[in-house]
C-alpha cells in the first residue's frame, strides 16, 4: 500500500495502476481502487477506468472527483449515453453546462446520420436540453415550455412509430375470434387426431371467445419491441381521458382530481385527452387539451373505425407527453382505448368507475378491467358494490366522493345576485334538470316553474347545460346561467331543483343546499333512485319518484318555508364527507 501511494505520488501511473489493482484484490481496500481508477485515467487506459468507476457505483463506493472523473473516461470512449446518464446527476447548473457542451461537442464530431441516431438514443433516457437538441431539427421536437415547467417534447423516428402502429395492429389481428378459430383449425390440422374433436372443441372456444376469456390464449406482444428506444414514462406527466357522456360527470371528477394534483405537484404537466367538446374550460386551467369527437357526431362510422382512430390519436399523444400514467373515467372503455394501453408496462393505468350502478346493468367484462392497475371507485351514498363479486387481477381503491368545488371556491354570497338583477331579499331557486340526452325534461320543466311562479317571493335561476341546446323561458322572475361549474354560485341559492347525478347530488350535499330530487330512471347503469333516497332518508332532500303537477307543486311548496329549509340544510351535514379527489391525488403521486 506504501509503495502504490509513492508510486502514484511520483507519477509513475504505470507501476501505481499494477500496485493499485493487486492491492485491492489483496485488502478489498476503497483507496486502492480510486488510485486504480485515477492512474487509468493518467495511463490513458480508459476503458479500465470505466469498468472501475461502475464497479465502484455498484458497490454503492464513492472516489475521489468520481463524476468529473467517469464524465471524463466516457467522453474519451465516445460514450455519448453514458455521459448524457452522468451529467443528469450534476446539481451543480454551471457544472452541468461544461458537461453539456463536451457533450455537444461530441456530438458534433460524429457525422450527420450517426448524430441523429445518438441524438435519438438520448431522448429515450430523458428529456433532452436545448444544446443538444437544436442539433437534430429533423427528429426532436421542442415545444414552448408551461410557465412552471422545464421539459421538453420529444418526438420518436419515423420508422419507430411505424412499427408501433404495425405492431399494434398485429396485436389486434392476433386477438380477433376469427384469427384465433382459424389458428384452432391449423392446430387441428397439424395434428389430424384433433379434427375428431373439432365439433366439440370449435362450440367450447366460441363460448370462451364470448365470455371475454381469449386473452388466456394469446400471446402477448409488446408494444415497443426495442426497450432502448422506449421514451414513453420518463416526463412527469399524467394523461387523462374523460368521456362525454349525457353530463359533465366524468370531465368534471377527473378535472377535480387534476387541480388537487397541480396544488400538490405544480411541476407536474396534466394532458386531457377527451370526447368533451367544451375545452375552453381546460384551456381557463391552463391545461394542454386533444379533442376526439364521439363516435356518434359522425353518420354511419362503424365503431371500429372509430377505435381505430381513437387508438392511433392516443399512441401519438403518449408518444409525444410520455406519461408515468393514464387516468380514464368513463362507463365503459372504449376498445381503441385498451388496444393503446396495452403491454405499455411503463405506464400506470387507473380507471375510475363511480357508482352506485344498477342491479341488472350490462356487468364489465374481466378481460376490459384487466388492462388496468387499478380501479378507482370514488364513494357515494350507498355502499354497494355489486362488481365485487368481479374476477379481476386490477387493484381496487376507494376514497370519498369526488367533488370540484370547495367551501372556499365558491363565490361571495350575493355576487351572483347582482349579476343576474334578483334583489337581496328573493328567495332563490336554482333549477337543473339536466341535458335533456337520455329524458324528456320538457313536461318536469314546465310544472316545475309554473309551481316556482305562484310564489312571488321567488326567483328561479336555471342551470343551462353547455352540451344542452339553449333555453329560453318567458317569466319575468326566470334567469338563465350559462356556466361551469355552476356549483360555485351556491351561496346565493336559497335551494335548487335537481337530477340525481353522481355530481349534482354530491354538490348539494357538501354544500348543505336543501334539495328536490328528480331522479332520471332511464340511465343504462346509473341508479340515480337509490342514491337519492339515502338523501330523502336522512331529511336534506326531497325526492320525487312518480312526477306530476300535483306532487311538484306540494314539493315547492314545502321547500319555500324557510323553517323546513334550515332543518334540511342541518341534516345534510350528516352525510358530508371530505373531498376525495385530495385522496386520490395524494395515492397518484405517491405510485407515480
Amino acid at each position: 500500500m506504501e509503495r502504490m501511494r509513492k508510486s502514484f505520488s511520483q507519477k509513475k501511473f504505470s507501476k501505481s495502476l499494477r500496485q493499485a489493482r493487486i492491492c485491492y484484490i489483496l485488502f478489498r481496500d476503497n483507496e486502492a481502487l480510486d488510485l486504480a481508477a485515477r492512474s487509468a485515467i493518467e495511463t490513458g487506459k480508459f476503458t479500465l477506468a470505466s469498468k472501475i468507476y461502475k464497479s465502484a457505483e455498484k458497490k454503492g463506493i464513492i472516489l475521489t472527483d468520481h463524476k468529473k472523473n467517469f464524465f471524463l473516461t466516457e467522453i474519451t470512449r465516445r460514450e455519448v449515453d453514458s455521459a448524457f446518464r452522468i451529467s443528469l446527476e450534476i446539481s451543480d447548473p454551471a457544472e452541468k453546462e461544461k458537461f453539456l457542451i463536451k457533450i455537444r461537442d461530441l456530438l458534433l464530431s460524429f457525422d450527420e446520420q450517426t448524430r441523429h441516431s445518438k441524438i435519438r438514443s438520448l431522448s429515450s433516457i430523458s428529456d433532452i436540453p436545448e444544446i443538444i437538441s437544436s442539433l437534430h431539427p429533423d427528429s426532436v421536437k421542442i415545444a414552448k415550455n408551461r410557465i412552471g415547467t422545464n421539459y421538453s417534447y420529444t418526438l420518436p423516428p419515423k420508422n419507430q412509430i411505424i412499427s408501433d402502429r404495425d405492431i399494434r395492429e398485429s396485436t389486434r389481428i392476433r386477438e380477433s375470434p376469427s384469427y384465433i378459430i382459424g389458428e384452432h383449425m391449423v392446430t387441428a390440422y397439424r395434428r389430424p387426431w384433433k379434427i375428431a374433436l373439432l365439433p366439440l372443441s370449435i362450440p367450447i372456444l366460441w363460448l370462451n371467445l364470448i365470455r371475454e376469456k381469449k386473452s388466456k390464449n394469446v400471446k402477448e406482444i409488446k408494444v415497443v419491441s426495442d426497450p432502448n428506444n422506449l421514451a414513453e414514462g420518463s416526463r412527469n406527466c399524467i394523461v387523462m381521458f374523460p368521456t362525454n357522456g349525457v353530463g359533465f360527470g366524468h370531465f368534471t371528477r377527473l378535472l377535480a382530481i387534476a387541480r388537487k394534483l397541480r396544488k400538490k405537484d405544480p411541476t407536474l404537466e396534466i394532458v386531457f385527452f377527451t370526447t368533451m367538446p367544451t375545452l375552453h374550460i381546460l384551456n381557463d386551467e391552463k391545461i394542454v387539451s386533444y379533442h376526439m369527437p364521439g363516435r356518434y357526431r359522425y353518420d354511419n362510422l362503424e365503431p371500429s373505425v372509430w377505435n381505430s382512430f381513437a387508438e392511433e390519436m392516443l399512441s401519438l399523444v403518449f408518444s409525444l407527453h410520455r406519461p408515468k400514467a393514464f387516468v380514464f373515467d368513463g362507463s365503459y372503455p372504449y376498445r381503441g382505448v385498451l388496444n393503446s394501453i396495452k403491454n405499455r408496462d411503463h405506464l400506470l393505468k387507473i380507471w375510475v368507475r363511480r357508482g352506485v350502478f344498477k342491479k341488472n346493468a350490462k356487468p364489465i367484462p374481466s378481460d376490459s378491467i384487466n388492462h388496468f392497475d387499478a380501479i378507482v371507485r370514488p364513494g357515494d351514498s350507498i355502499d354497494e358494490d355489486s362488481e365485487d363479486q368481479i374476477n379481476h387481477k386490477s387493484t381496487i381503491v376507494r376514497c370519498n366522493p369526488i367533488i370540484l368545488v370547495e367551501e372556499d371556491q365558491r363565490t361571495t354570497k350575493g355576487w351572483l345576485r347582482k349579476r343576474l338583477g334578483i334583489p337581496e331579499e328573493a328567495t332563490v331557486a336554482y333549477v337543473q334538470l339536466g341535458a335533456g340526452n337520455i329524458n324528456n325534461i320538457r313536461s318536469d320543466m314546465k310544472n316545475t316553474l309554473d309551481a316556482l311562479d305562484e310564489h312571488p317571493e321567488v326567483y328561479t335561476v336555471i342551470g343551462e347545460s353547455l352540451l344542452g341546446s339553449r333555453i329560453n323561458f318567458d317569466k319575468r322572475r326566470v334567469r338563465i346561467l350559462r356556466d361551469y361549474p355552476n356549483s360555485m354560485f351556491f351561496q346565493d341559492f336559497d335551494f335548487s331543483v335537481q337530477a340525481g347525478g353522481y355530481n349534482s347530488f354530491h354538490e348539494v350535499i357538501a354544500s348543505s343546499l336543501p334539495s328536490i330530487c328528480y331522479p332520471n330512471l332511464n340511465t343504462g347503469r346509473d341508479d340515480q333512485l337509490a342514491r337519492t333516497m339515502v338523501g330523502h332518508k336522512a331529511g336534506c332532500m326531497i325526492v320525487i319518484k312518480d312526477r306530476n303537477q300535483r306532487v311538484i307543486r306540494a314539493a315547492i311548496e314545502r321547500i319555500v318555508d324557510p323553517d323546513v329549509r334550515k332543518i334540511m340544510s342541518k341534516n345534510a351535514e350528516i352525510l358530508q364527507r371530505p373531498n376525495g379527489a385530495t385522496q386520490i391525488a395524494e395515492w397518484l403521486l405517491q405510485n407515480l
